[in-house]
Parts: C-alpha cells; sequence; structure tokens
C-alpha cells in the first residue's frame, strides 16, 4: 500500500512540473505554436510521456488554464470584493487584479495568448473564454445595477453598457502593459477607475 501511495504521489508530481513547464510555454508561444516536446524537454520526458500522464494536448491546455486561474485568482479576487452594499468605491478592489498581474506577468501573459487564440468557435478553449466573459460582464452589471439603486450611480447610465465598457478596458490594459512593461499597470487601473467613477456618479454625487 505504501508503494501504491509513492507511486500516486510521484504522479501528481509529474503532473505538477508538466503543467508547470507548459504554463511558461504557452505564455510565450500560445497553445497552436508550441510543440510537446520543448515542454517534454524541460521536465526530462518524451511527448508520449507527457500524453500518458494527460491524453491529449487538449487536455493539457484545459489543466494549464486551470491552474492559471487558481494561482491568479483574479475573478475571485477582483469581483467578489464589489459590494453593491458598499458602494462604488468598492470598484477599487480591482486594483488587485493589476496587482496580481505585475507580481505575475507570466500569467498575465498566458491568458492574453490564449484569449486570442480562442476566438474561433473551434478552438479549445473557445468556450472557456466564452463563458468567463460574460460572467464577468454580467457580474459588473449586476453591481453596477445594485449601486444605481442605492442612488449612486446615475439612473440614467446603461449598466449593461457600463459594464462591457470596464471590461474591454480590464482586457485592453493588459495588452498595453504586456506590450510595454514600463508602464504600471496598477496605475493604469487607478486613473481609469477615478474616471470611470466620475462617470457613472449622479450630478449631484
Amino acid at each position: 500500500m505504501t508503494e501504491l501511495k509513492g507511486q500516486a504521489q510521484r504522479g501528481a508530481n509529474t503532473r505538477r512540473a508538466i503543467v508547470d513547464a507548459a504554463l511558461d510555454v504557452f505564455a510565450v508561444r500560445g497553445f497552436r505554436s508550441s510543440a510537446l516536446g520543448e515542454i517534454a524537454d524541460k521536465v526530462g520526458l518524451t511527448p508520449a510521456g507527457i500524453l500518458y500522464h494527460f491524453g491529449s494536448k487538449e487536455a493539457l491546455l484545459v489543466a494549464v488554464i486551470a491552474e492559471r486561474d487558481r494561482r491568479a485568482g483574479d475573478l475571485i479576487t477582483g469581483l467578489t470584493g464589489l459590494d453593491g452594499d458598499r458602494g462604488l468605491d468598492s470598484l477599487h478592489e480591482l486594483l488587485r487584479i493589476a496587482e496580481l498581474c505585475e507580481r505575475e506577468p507570466g500569467l498575465a501573459a498566458l491568458h492574453t495568448v490564449l484569449q486570442a487564440e480562442s476566438f474561433e468557435p473551434g478552438a479549445p478553449a473557445h468556450d472557456y473564454f466564452h463563458e468567463r466573459s460574460r460572467f464577468v460582464r454580467g457580474a459588473m452589471a449586476h453591481f453596477l445595477a445594485d449601486c444605481q439603486r442605492r442612488g449612486e450611480v446615475d439612473p440614467a447610465v446603461d449598466c449593461d453598457a457600463k459594464a462591457r465598457e470596464i471590461v474591454a478596458f480590464l482586457e485592453g490594459a493588459a495588452v498595453l502593459w504586456l506590450v510595454d512593461r514600463s508602464l504600471s499597470l496598477v496605475e493604469l487601473y487607478r486613473t481609469y477607475l477615478a474616471t470611470f467613477v466620475a462617470s457613472v456618479t449622479p450630478p449631484s454625487g
């Protein structure tokens, strides 16, 4: 029994090492341009060895995305900090997403590269990014509607449209920062959020 536990542990360790290596390779080359051989070289395996553990390159992609989300936690970190009862000030919780990206640029690059490859409906990660985008927009629209009911957002504001606007900023800011790391993503967020709050606040507010 002890030997079986040891084998299981070694297998789990190998899978983690493969995912870590694939995360780095996918972040640089994307999914389509990455070869299993390059990932295998990083962990001392053959491409067949990787397929033994994951079955297919697509299954490895799913594992990499799951690991990326586990590490970054951007949806949980940012969106669960939004609270209509606390008002628009809680929008500044989104700064934590920028802080995470600056600490882990490889994760930010991975997200952006894989998302760009997922535009076509047949792409392996298309459904994931499609549903993720719908979730983020919906959560943001719900938050703004709560603030609107509290009187902190102008009644004339279209919450769905503003949700699309802010999500477009979040995605675009990440690309801008990845292209030019001399910029501060945190400052980009801070400046935009201040402008956004001013744009939705009632004139009397």
